[in-house]
């Protein structure tokens, strides 16, 4: 009888800054569901990373094996049970499905591609090589958002009638824009704020609420800087039987900023940074409205309630799901984060950066070949600047 595996062999694609951090967390024995048995560093300095920190591999535990490129990494799959992937945005497809096709389940970090059919094509892989594909989309453990899930799907707010979501958490200076090569722009990153920093934010919109029926997107494109993406976004949802959403993200405001309503007819939900606020009322609003023997809300009576929640602990955060990944893969265990996650975030992505550029309301899912001929006219801009 073969013996019960109790951790699963990882490899991880990428240390830069977050690779080394995810790496570090395993190396260290803070997720004993993974274990660390092969890196690839490419870079001097990854290296010498790299060996700094096999000395803090816990005593009995084998330091893991380096390697100079993901191709050399796939030539040993003897090695690893998933591949952790934590490169630029435009690499992770083909490694994803080159780490499937060895049967290897892979964790990749936001988001999946450049593309909503970057994304579908990783989910369709996955499928076929019967592997696990799941996101890095740590805010999904956030218990502010855990809690206001919850609310939602036991009903407490009533119909949900308008959602909105003001975020910004994210500034970057010029100093960071030019930080790597392929930052803030079509040609290296595939757009700036939308596919890089809303992606988590976008995430916990989907999280909450799913992929809306339409979109409509203003996004003034270099606001804040002389590049031709996005640093800020202002985006209208359509969803079905009325239902509205309006999200709003910015990498050019200096102050930490986040603001959450939903509104229902039996309530409405506020969270302002930590803070939850939630407004019940007697009756719910759609009936009184019909029923009501008065111009107005005045027999409508409202009981406020209000918890605060601690500092998000982003930490915390990806040793969970880190954890999650493991258990998924050596249990069953329910992602948290299933690569559809990454497909939704870069639908609402891909929506809103086509209708900025057609300047007219766009429909769920994009029009892929639509998309890649305007992506490609704003890559052409940007290598002519």
């Amino acid at each position: 009888m073969s013996e019960m595996k109790t951790a699963v062999r990882t490899a991880i694609i990428g240390t830069g800054g977050m690779g080394r951090k995810y790496a570090q967390m395993i190396l260290t024995g803070m997720v004993p569901g993974l274990e660390m048995t092969a890196m690839v560093c490419r870079s001097g300095s990854a290296k010498a990373w790299a060996e700094e920190m096999t000395a803090l591999i816990p005593a009995g535990k084998s330091a893991p094996k380096i390697f100079d490129s993901a191709a050399e990494l796939f030539a040993e799959p003897d090695l690893y049970d998933a591949v952790l992937i934590v490169t630029p945005h435009r690499t992770h497809p083909e490694l994803a499905k080159q780490a499937f096709a060895l049967g290897k389940h892979v964790l990749c970090d936001k988001p999946a591609g450049i593309k909503a059919e970057d994304a579908a094509d990783m989910c369709r892989a996955a499928e076929e090589h019967r592997v696990l594909f799941a996101m890095m989309f740590q805010q999904r453990t956030f218990p502010k958002y855990r809690t206001i899930k919850k609310i939602l799907e036991e009903g407490q707010l009533g119909t949900i009638r308008r959602m909105f979501m003001e975020t910004t958490r994210y500034f970057r200076t010029e100093y960071y824009h030019a930080s790597g090569s392929w930052r803030s722009s079509w040609s290296g990153e595939g757009g700036g704020l939308l596919i890089n920093q809303a992606q988590h934010p976008l995430d916990v919109w989907q999280f909450l609420f799913g992929l809306p029926e339409t979109v409509y997107a203003e996004i003034p494109f270099g606001k804040y800087n002389s590049f031709t993406v996005d640093d800020e976004a202002t985006i209208v949802m359509r969803y079905a039987d009325g239902v509205t959403g309006t999200f709003i993200a910015s990498t050019g405001e200096a102050e930490w900023s986040e603001r959450l309503s939903i509104s229902g007819s039996k309530g409405k939900l506020v969270l302002t940074d930590n803070t939850l606020e939630v407004s019940m009322y007697s009756a719910d609003s759609d009936e009184y409205r019909k029923t009501a023997k008065v111009t107005d809300g005045r027999e409508l009576s409202i009981t406020r309630t209000e918890e605060k929640f601690g500092p998000d602990d982003s930490g915390l955060a990806y040793v969970s799901m880190l954890k999650n990944f493991a258990s998924a893969v050596l249990d069953g265990t329910e992602l948290i984060a299933p690569g559809t996650a990454g497909e939704g975030a870069l639908e609402l992505m891909c929506a809103s950066y086509l209708s900025a550029w057609k300047m007219a309301r766009v429909s769920l899912p994009v029009d892929r070949e639509e998309y890649r001929e305007y992506l490609r006219k704003a890559v052409a801009a940007d290598m002519n600047m």
